[in-house]
C-alpha cells in the first residue's frame, strides 16, 4: 500500500529543510538536536529559507565609477612668426675701419664746401643701415653742424656707395661720428639763436610746408655773411623719413631776410625747426 501523497510531501519537506539546515553553524544544530521538535523543524526551514533568500537576492552591485573624462589634446600652437625687421650684428671695429678708409673722399667733399664757405667745419653724425650683403641700405645725418647742404649730401653719397662689413644675422644699424676740421685762419663768429628768430618768423609758412607729413625733428645750421646774407644752410633729421625734407628746408633758409650783419667775418648759428 503506497504512502499518502501528503505524507510523502511532508517527508520531502523535512529532508529538504534538513539539507538546508546542514549549512547552519554546528553549534546551532547541536542546540536544535537536543530539543528537536516540529516547531524546531519549522524554525530551521524558515531560517534556511531566509538565508537562501538573502543568498539568492544578494546585494545590488555598487555603481560603476565613471571613467575620468580626458580633455582632448589642444592643437600645437603655431610657431611665432619672425619679424623681418630683426637686426643682425656687425663688428664695430670693422665699421670704424671702413669709415676711415673713406677719409680721402670725405676730404674732397669738404674742399668743395670750403670753396663756397671758407669757414665751414663741424661734426657729422651718420646713421647707417647695412644690408645683409654689405651694401648701404640707407643713411642720413641725424646730427650735424656743418651748415652746408651740398657738403652733407656729398658725404652721404660717399657712404651709400661704399662697401661695408657683412652683418651676422641680417641687416645691421650703426652710428658713426666724424669731424671736419677748420681750414680757415679763424672760426666763424658764434651767434645765439635769438639773432635769427625774427627772420625765421618771416619764413615760417615755407618752413612748415617743407616739414609737412614728416614724422621727424629737424635742426639747422646757417652761415651768415656781410649784410645779413645767408651764405649756406644745412639741416639734420632725426629719422630716415625726414631725409627727403632736408633739401626743401635748406632752400627756405637760404631765403631768410632781415638778419643782422656779422661784420667782416661770417657768423654761424644753429637752431631747431
Amino acid at each position: 500500500m503506497s504512502e499518502p501523497a501528503a505524507s510523502r510531501r511532508s517527508d520531502e519537506k523535512e529532508e529538504t529543510c534538513t539539507e538546508r539546515c546542514d549549512h547552519l553553524p554546528r553549534q546551532t544544530m547541536r542546540n536544535r538536536k537536543n530539543s528537536f521538535s516540529p516547531n524546531a523543524l519549522h524554525f530551521c526551514c524558515a531560517l534556511a529559507a531566509g538565508v537562501a533568500s538573502v543568498g539568492s537576492c544578494g546585494t545590488s552591485p555598487s555603481p560603476k565609477t565613471p571613467e575620468p573624462i580626458v580633455p582632448s589634446a589642444k592643437p600645437p600652437p603655431h610657431p611665432a612668426m619672425k619679424m623681418a625687421s630683426e637686426l643682425g650684428a656687425v663688428d664695430p671695429t670693422a665699421v670704424k675701419k671702413a669709415f676711415v678708409r673713406l677719409n680721402d673722399k670725405f676730404a674732397i667733399c669738404q674742399k668743395n664746401g670750403i670753396d663756397r664757405v671758407s669757414v665751414m667745419a663741424g661734426t657729422a653724425k651718420f646713421f647707417l643701415r647695412i644690408s645683409a650683403d654689405g651694401s648701404a641700405k640707407w643713411t642720413y645725418l641725424e646730427d650735424t653742424d656743418l651748415g652746408d647742404g651740398g657738403t652733407q649730401r656729398c658725404l652721404l653719397d660717399v657712404v651709400r656707395k661704399a662697401q661695408w662689413p657683412i652683418p651676422d644675422g641680417g641687416d645691421a644699424e650703426v652710428r658713426y661720428s666724424m669731424e671736419l676740421a677748420l681750414n680757415a685762419s679763424r672760426a666763424p663768429n658764434d651767434w645765439p639763436t635769438e639773432k635769427v628768430m625774427g627772420a625765421l618768423a618771416g619764413q615760417s609758412a615755407a618752413i612748415d610746408r617743407c616739414k609737412e607729413g614728416a614724422d621727424a625733428a629737424f635742426r639747422a645750421t646757417v652761415y651768415v655773411g656781410r649784410g645779413g646774407h645767408v651764405l649756406s644752410a644745412g639741416v639734420a633729421t632725426s629719422t630716415k623719413e625726414g631725409t627727403d625734407k632736408t633739401e626743401c628746408l635748406e632752400k627756405a633758409l637760404l631765403k631768410l631776410h632781415g638778419l643782422p650783419s656779422p661784420g667782416s667775418w661770417p657768423a654761424k648759428v644753429s637752431f631747431d625747426l
